[in-house]
């Protein structure tokens, strides 16, 4: 029997389906999110929202739990209008705009006949005839029209082929138009159509919780955040097919900095594994991890230019930004400050007010005044609005009663592994 040999390509795939580190997780002991996920679009007429952090395994779930010939996928980030998401769907399922269809223009002619003899009239029996007789003469041609496909066709497409609509990263979509999309769905729902809206659990999702025609017909799944032992299982499964020794320390190590990503972990345990493929050596220590998490980082060297923009910080006010003393020596403004804070460990995706304070607290010195709450939420604030500028397509940070959410694990590992100055 011929041993099956894969390449690291075939076991880590951070940006495709990961057939064999696929981890089907756990909701509760006697229940998963892809079980829940087929019972959901068992029922007609429901939408499915599923909610999760950037980069948690949220589209992988829906790619694994839908045939690939059943899913119409849409990215909210390209839905810019009304036109944008009926034309982009119509795409999706190969629908032309204009349908020419051709048909027959007949004209008559009416034959009429006064005979008093034998007749030869075709049809008409000989005899003696009296009165009259008509007849008529078909002649006709094909006429090619073109009829504008209609959004109902499109609809009808999708619900008599029993297609599935999933619309990814729904939070990038304008809100007015969010509440356009809930309504066609609420239509369309009733008539048949099974559809999924993917978005940041952070973002606004006023259109599904608050649309009342919406109330009641949606079924929510919340994914959770990774877990250290599910985040384990991704190396555990794909070194072991590549005949590489992991190590529980390392495996904890792979986990912790992949900050609660799926898809960081693949990412990680890719350029680990060809670290120690070119090394030729079947052991993952811990240098060849970190060798590895640097490897990562420069995948993702574009955070440099856009955190040089947040360094600098608004321009308004720039030369007399307080400064503050760190432990190490040196004098930063606030900005710089926030962006440390952010890189101290554990990592997180999340903190409250309190928690940046105490953060704080552990890298300036102990004359120096820890910034207020005030302060804190101003500086988030400023921040998010100068990545909104440099950066408007990327998931980044936001802030809500009090906490500062970090939306994309890449962000934050790039932070703290990048040799960027700060």
């Amino acid at each position: 029997m011929t041993k099956i040999k894969y390449t690291a390509e075939d076991i880590f795939r951070p940006t495709s389906f990961p057939w064999h580190t696929y981890i089907d997780r756990k909701v509760s002991e006697d229940d998963t999110y892809e079980f829940r996920l087929k019972k959901a679009l068992r029922s007609s007429g429901r939408l499915v929202s599923i909610t999760g952090t950037s980069k948690s395994g949220k589209t992988v779930l829906c790619h694994k739990v839908i045939d690939k010939d059943d899913i119409i996928d849409l990215s909210g980030a390209q839905i810019q209008s009304q036109a944008d998401f009926w034309n982009q769907l119509a795409e999706k399922i190969r629908l032309p705009i204009e349908v020419q269809t051709t048909k027959l223009v007949s004209n008559k002619t009416n034959l009429t006949v006064n005979a008093q003899a034998k007749g030869t009239i075709p049809f008409i029996a000989s005899g003696n005839l009296g009165g009259q007789v008509g007849q008529e003469h078909m002649t006709g041609e094909n006429v090619a029209e073109k009829e504008m496909r209609s959004n109902s066709a499109i609809m009808e497409y999708m619900i008599s082929n029993k297609k599935i609509l999933l619309i990814d990263d729904f939070h990038y979509v304008e809100d007015s138009l969010q509440m356009y999309i809930a309504r066609v769905l609420k239509t369309e729902l009733f008539n048949g159509l099974k559809a999924i809206i993917i978005y940041l659990p952070h973002r606004s999702d006023d259109a599904v919780r608050h649309n009342p025609d919406l109330i009641g017909r949606t079924t929510f799944i919340e994914i959770a955040p990774w877990a250290e032992a599910e985040l384990k299982g991704i190396p555990e499964k794909g070194f072991s097919l590549l005949g590489i020794k992991t190590e529980d320390e390392a495996l904890s190590l792979l986990a912790k900095e992949s900050i609660t990503s799926p898809q960081l972990m693949q990412e990680n345990c890719l350029n680990l594994a060809d670290r120690l493929i070119y090394e030729k050596s079947k052991e993952a220590s811990i240098d060849f991890i970190q060798k590895a998490f640097k490897d990562t980082v420069i995948n993702y060297s574009h955070y440099k230019s856009i955190l040089k923009h947040v360094l600098n910080g608004p321009a308004q006010g720039r030369d007399k930004r307080k400064k503050y003393q760190f432990k190490d020596g040196s004098e930063q403004d606030i900005y710089h400050l926030l962006l440390r804070a952010m890189t101290i460990d554990p990592p997180v995706l999340s903190m409250h007010v309190e928690q940046i304070k105490k953060r704080f607290a552990e890298l300036l010195t102990e004359n120096e005044k820890i910034p207020n709450s005030l302060t804190i939420s101003n500086t988030v604030n400023h921040i998010s609005k100068i990545l909104s500028e440099v950066a408007p397509r990327l998931d980044t940070i936001g802030w809500r009663e009090q906490e500062l959410f970090i939306l994309d694990p890449f962000l934050l590992f790039y932070l703290r592994w990048s040799a960027m100055e700060r």
